[in-house]
């Protein structure tokens, strides 16, 4: 990693790349050393290039910055300070060319593989990384870097993640530190907000993945529109040598065609369920309570194999995975143990009872596509169950989720239970009527309750489907694994949906057997 970088040669780089560049203060650049950059004051130390970035950036957040010793700034506009500033004409597209040229293009010498999709980039992207950890294990090479919505490791350091993407700035610093550390190859999930606002401009990937899209995330902060949202998806091309592709999605013919036309894509591999003539193709899928098996044909050659996570839409992602680590010249054998032994926390977990009348199922789905996915799932596991759901959805983002969710919702169960999922600074019973309306639209005489506290609705299903004595599957979906709720700008401690089912079942067990003593 570059220890440090001369001011005066930062400036001259800026001005080789616009004409529009202006600097500010900069006779007094000469002899700067800049030894960090970032655009968070609270990680500034001395020597610090400090990079000014968003909507709501104040003059006192760089006064600050440069009181713990920022030497320099780069803006969007001219301050009144006494250090020199770089001022361009857009900050996000300047943040990725200066981190590529302060880390000296760290991606070069790290193998990056990089997926993206409305559905499933968490799930596949953990399923690479444990294909990749297992073949590093067996070659006693360093453990890959990952870097998603769950957590970062560059090779050093393992830390909870903030954004499915980091900020190119961040981003780059990972990359190096990867590279200083002998890390050669990486995973990383690709948001389609990095993609539109050049968090990963300029990071060449030697694979790229694009799982399905559906319309998500649309909202006044995110994408205006699905055409938005897409475009952004497909900006991933730009930044692959190997494209792999599940043709099991909507909008498949587009989204090769995108891959087709991007000129540094050399090569395309294909995934399915359905279409033997796909490069990766699976079938004979069984399943029993904990496991998936079924057969890869690739190649000629025909792989049995186990898949330690459930849901069939999870097979689409575990080919995704081993097109992935084909393409990395990872040995099948050493596929078939890493995805026998995968995990994937709070995306289809489930818990039984033991006498098998209650099945809760936890998992992250939060949109359309990841819903019907869900009850699709939950139907081929356990078709005679009846079904109950309970799910929210986050307040201040992707708004049309919540009829499209209420739509699904209302087609496959008439036992819906609306609660909290992050609802922010949104009111949760005005997220609760927007689904709830999506609902009425297509299953009038749902049965329909509302609760706020979210344990306080999976008790009341638990307690309604007690009632009924049918065997039952009771869907809890949104949060996963998450161990707090985001509530007017705060996470809040609240315990996992997957602990709290657990405890359930534990009562339920309890007093199944106290009825048993009694009866004695």
């Amino acid at each position: 990693m570059s220890d440090s970088m001369n001011l005066e040669a930062i400036i001259a780089f800026f001005k080789s790349q616009a004409d529009d560049i202006q600097i500010i203060n900069g006779e007094r650049a000469a002899g700067i050393e800049v030894g960090q950059i970032t655009f968070d004051s609270r990680e500034v130390v001395p020597g610090t290039l400090f990079v000014c970035k968003g909507l709501a950036f104040k003059e006192a957040y760089l006064v600050d910055a440069i009181e713990k010793g920022a030497v320099a700034y780069v803006s969007e506009q001219a301050f009144q300070v006494d250090v020199p500033g770089i001022v361009v004409s857009n900050i996000r597209q300047a943040m990725p060319i200066l981190a590529n040229e302060f880390y000296q293009a760290p991606w070069q010498t790290v193998s990056i593989s990089g997926i993206t999709g409305t559905k499933g980039k968490t799930t596949t992207a953990g399923f690479v990384n444990q294909i990749l950890s297992q073949d590093s294990h067996e070659k006693n090479a360093p453990q890959p870097g990952f870097i998603s919505s769950t957590f970062n490791y560059d090779g050093v350091t393992k830390e909870v993640s903030s954004l499915t993407t980091p900020e190119a700035m961040d981003l780059y610093r990972m990359l190096a530190t990867m590279r200083d550390h002998n890390v050669t190859r990486a995973t990383m999930e690709v948001s389609s907000q990095a993609l539109k606002y050049n968090r990963v401009d300029g990071v060449g990937m030697d694979i790229v993945a694009f799982l399905n899209i559906s319309p998500d995330h649309i909202s006044p902060v995110e994408h205006p529109t699905f055409e938005d949202y897409f475009h952004s998806k497909l900006r991933i091309f730009e930044h692959g040598r190997v494209a792999v592709l599940n043709e099991d999605t909507d909008h498949f013919d587009e989204i090769l065609a995108a891959a087709q036309a991007a000129t540094n894509i050399e090569k395309i591999v294909t995934v399915s369920r359905k279409n033997p003539g796909a490069d990766y193709f699976a079938n004979q899928l069984t399943f029993n309570d904990s496991q998936q098996n079924f057969i890869v044909h690739n190649a000629g050659e025909v792989i049995p194999m186990t898949l330690n996570v459930l849901g069939h839409f999870n097979v689409n992602n575990a080919l995704v995975a081993a097109a992935i680590a084909r393409e990395n010249n990872i040995a099948w054998s050493t596929i078939q143990t890493a995805l026998a032994q995968a995990t994937s926390e709070g995306r289809m977990d489930v818990y039984k009872t033991s006498d098998g009348n209650i099945t809760f199922v936890i998992d992250f789905a939060h949109n359309k596509i990841s819903f019907e996915e869900l009850f699709s799932s939950v139907k081929e596991m356990a078709p005679d169950n009846d079904i109950r759901i309970v799910f929210g959805s986050a307040g201040g983002k992707a708004e049309n989720r919540r009829p499209d969710m209420g739509h699904v919702a209302g087609l496959n169960t008439d036992e819906i239970y609306l609660t909290s999922d992050d609802p922010n600074f949104e009111d949760p019973y005005k997220i609760m009527d927007e689904i709830e309306a999506g609902i009425r639209e297509v299953n009038p005489n749902a049965n329909v309750r509302r609760q706020m506290d979210r344990t306080g609705a999976i008790y009341t299903a638990y307690q309604d489907t007690m009632a009924t004595g049918k065997a039952t599957t009771i869907i809890v979906a949104g949060k996963g694994s998450e161990a707090t709720i985001k509530i007017k700008g705060r996470n809040e401690v609240y315990v996992p949906d997957y602990e709290y089912v657990q405890q359930l079942i534990a009562f339920y067990e309890f007093t199944g057997k106290m009825d048993i003593i009694k009866k004695k």
